[in-house]
């Protein structure tokens, strides 16, 4: 599942990095031609960083569950630990992959929302409300067993 999961943000952050919010210069006449329209906005400079992190992070996951799956069978207690710590970096990598998709997604969003800025902020105030709520409410167990452990 996890591998599912890896491969379909590769898949979009792919896609955002070739159909960027907002669209290109398409003036015949401009030295632009082809590049971004919003590239001067710090919103969009925001989402092409946090979709490069999401990319990044979502084909390193990959790379980690394929290396999994080709070694499934380990022949010592140090390949175990090896595999064993190789899925805990890939789950590390998709949880930071998966974050910053959210943060993709919103700074896109924004960056076209820009000139109605009441909307632009409702948005991002939904959308990070949400993901906190969210967040929270994956961790909080977590936390607890942490807790419980000391």
């Amino acid at each position: 599942m996890q591998l599912v999961v890896a491969t379909l943000l590769v898949t979009v952050t792919f896609a955002a990095g070739f159909t960027l919010p907002g669209g290109f210069e398409s003036d015949d006449n401009s030295p632009n031609k082809g590049m971004a329209i919003l590239i001067r906005k710090s919103a969009f400079r925001a989402f092409v960083i946090t979709d490069a992190i999401t990319f990044a992070c979502s084909a390193g996951a990959i790379f980690s569950y394929f290396y999994m799956a080709t070694n499934s069978r380990p022949m010592s207690y140090q390949d175990l630990g090896y595999l064993w710590s190789l899925g805990k970096v890939g789950a590390k990598s998709q949880l930071v992959a998966m974050s910053a998709v959210v943060i993709a997604f919103v700074t896109g969003t924004y960056a076209t929302l820009a000139h109605s800025l009441g909307l632009a902020v409702t948005f991002c105030a939904i959308c990070c409300i949400s993901f906190i709520m969210y967040v929270w409410a994956v961790l909080r167990p977590v936390c607890w067993i942490c807790v419980a452990k000391k």
